[in-house]
């Protein structure tokens, strides 16, 4: 492939993605979605079914899939480094509930799904496998597959949407069990199934090997980290640790996706300037997730729609029906609220890469059986590819974790005219001619327009020892707190309460109920931006303000942050400069 069609696939990339991501916006769709539907839309499938030539031929799309892979290992490195195990103490075995549930249900409805399909309807034969054995592999290598989850799709669409809260931090770490399970899952089925001979040996590698060699340089690089200040160095250290990664994972033949999950993982708990590192990696890396995405549509084939019959329509059904109700049970079991009940399943509905890596491997090791399953998932993955995002965005924006005004903000901040006259205007000033402009006044932006409405409460009958615990695994420093009617009592603020430390012969005595201060400085949620930015602007020291309603302190309708109304402030001015 020459070079200038590498150069002519990179403009596509770029400027499609461009056009892609505001058209998106625009219809009020994830932007991850507009990505993709401009990589299908210039790819080989398309192109082919209508007879026209691709902009992104298939040299192009070989010649850049390490970008992809290193794309999708920085992706599963943040949601390694999302597991935070002290967040996993927290939850204590609640988690593991949950996740159990939503991947054991997933699993279990596929397999019994496409299990019974083959066996009563298609009855296909694979080599010496009668019908039964062969609708038993087909069932089992469907569902472990079915268990994973998209982690690009889930996380850019919670960047993109700025949602954050309990219901997305449970979302993220659910998506890291489900591919870890998912990938351990199936190198033990094609080793125990498929494989001519197999070994302990090679199972050890293919099992132990990833987590290994992720945890290991993980552990390097969080050392070498400590002695490292600037920004640039931290992203160099991230990058260039994942690509190493994926390089001696291919030289190695073992899944570097696993491996990128893992170094992210203990990465992440193994240093301090964790939260610093991932900071910095975000001034850069959402270049290459919107290339990822845009590249991962042109390798869709459409074709595959054709070809998943049965045995497609039922994979995605109960996989559909798995996630949503494995989750739902799930929450339930384990003691989680409405919120999480209602609204994770819709969230992990995206699939995408993984699933595809798992279905290539099952095409290789298993000729036969495998091509005819990796037909069902890439057919199955363009389904899920284009709904999973619109289902995270809704589930997430139902959950109230999702500021509205990130929903509002979608349309272009002028139109073509005044496009042209700014631009005009401002080349005129550029050779010294004066010029003035208007600026939207961001002040007159309503503080419900900013707010988080899911609001993690505490309980007023909480022992002290146990709020104790609660505050060490948050990263918040005020809790409001409520009584068992879920009226809205006060706040509890960390810096006040921290001298009763050195009284432990208070702790028996007190509750959470004990400690709430007043709520002078609560916010409500018709409050303008402007006025609220005075409140914050008095009480620098204070982080967090809870947002209750006007006619009725005692309801809690959300809570605002410092950084959120700043962040609006900017963002806003930015728009209209």
């Amino acid at each position: 492939m020459s070079f200038g069609y590498l150069l002519q696939a990179i403009a596509v990339i770029g400027f499609g993605a461009l056009f892609g991501g505001r058209l998106a916006a625009r219809f009020h769709i994830p932007r991850v979605t507009g990505y993709l539907l401009v990589g299908l839309l210039t790819g080989p499938s398309f192109a082919k079914l209508i007879g026209i030539a691709p902009l992104l031929p298939l040299p192009a799309l070989h010649d850049l899939r390490y970008l992809s892979d290193l794309a999708l290992g920085l992706i599963l490195m943040n949601i390694g480094g999302l597991i935070q195990l002290n967040h996993l103490r927290r939850w204590r075995n609640r988690i593991l509930i949950f996740s159990a549930s939503e991947i054991g249900l997933t699993f279990l409805l596929v397999l019994l799904a496409t299990s019974l399909v083959n066996f009563l309807i298609l009855h296909q034969v694979i080599g010496e496998f009668n019908v039964a054995s062969t609708s038993l592999r087909f069932g089992l290598f469907l569902g472990m597959i079915a268990v994973a989850t998209a982690p690009a799709a889930t996380l850019m669409v919670i960047r993109e949407c700025e949602a954050d809260g309990p219901v997305t931090e449970l979302v993220l770490t659910l998506v890291g069990f489900n591919n870890l399970v998912s990938v351990l899952g199936f190198t033990l089925l094609a080793h125990f199934t498929i494989l001519p001979d197999p070994s302990a040996s090679i199972l050890l590698l293919r099992m132990c090997g990833p987590v290994l060699l992720g945890g290991l340089l993980g552990f390097a690089l969080s050392l070498w980290a400590q002695r490292l200040e600037l920004t640039s160095e931290h992203k160099v250290l991230l990058i260039g640790g994942v690509a190493a990664l994926i390089a001696v994972c291919r030289a190695l033949s073992i899944d570097f996706l696993l491996a990128s999950l893992i170094f992210g993982l203990v990465f992440a708990n193994s240093t301090p300037t964790w939260h610093r590192l991932s900071t910095s990696l975000r001034q850069v890396d959402y270049l290459l997730y919107i290339a990822f995405f845009v590249i991962a549509g042109a390798n869709l084939h459409l074709e595959t729609l054709a070809h998943i019959g049965l045995l497609g329509v039922a994979y995605v059904l109960a996989r559909t029906l798995g996630k949503w109700l494995g989750a739902t049970l799930g929450a339930c079991w384990g003691g989680f609220g409405e919120r999480e009940r209602a609204f994770v399943g819709l969230t992990l509905l995206a699939q995408a890469g993984v699933a595809i890596g798992l279905a290539a491997s099952l095409a290789q090791a298993w000729p036969v059986g495998g091509k005819m399953l990796e037909t069902v998932v890439l057919g199955s993955v363009v389904i899920f590819e284009l709904i999973g995002p619109l289902a995270v965005r809704q589930g997430l924006v139902r959950a109230g974790e999702v500021p509205i005004l990130s929903l509002l903000q979608k349309r272009a901040p002028v139109g073509t005219i005044e496009g042209l006259h700014s631009v005009v205007h401002h080349f005129r000033q550029s050779l010294g001619l004066p010029a003035g402009h208007n600026m939207r006044d961001p002040g007159d932006i309503l503080v419900q327009h900013i707010m988080r409405q899911n609001v993690e409460t505490v309980q007023a009958s909480m022992p002290f020892n146990e709020l104790l615990k609660f505050i060490a695994h948050s990263r918040y420093d005020r809790f409001p707190v409520v009584d068992d009617q879920g009226h809205f009592l006060g706040m509890i603020d960390y810096t006040e309460i921290r001298n009763l430390l050195f009284e432990p012969t208070l702790a028996p005595l007190v509750v959470a109920g004990d400690l709430v201060t007043s709520v002078q400085k609560a916010l409500t949620p018709d409050q303008p931006l402007r006025a609220a930015l005075k409140t914050l602007q008095l009480h620098r020291n204070i982080s967090y303000f809870p947002v209750v309603d006007e006619e009725d302190s005692t309801i809690l309708r959300g809570i605002l942050s410092q950084n959120d109304v700043f962040a609006a402030f900017r963002n806003l001015s930015e728009q209209v400069d």
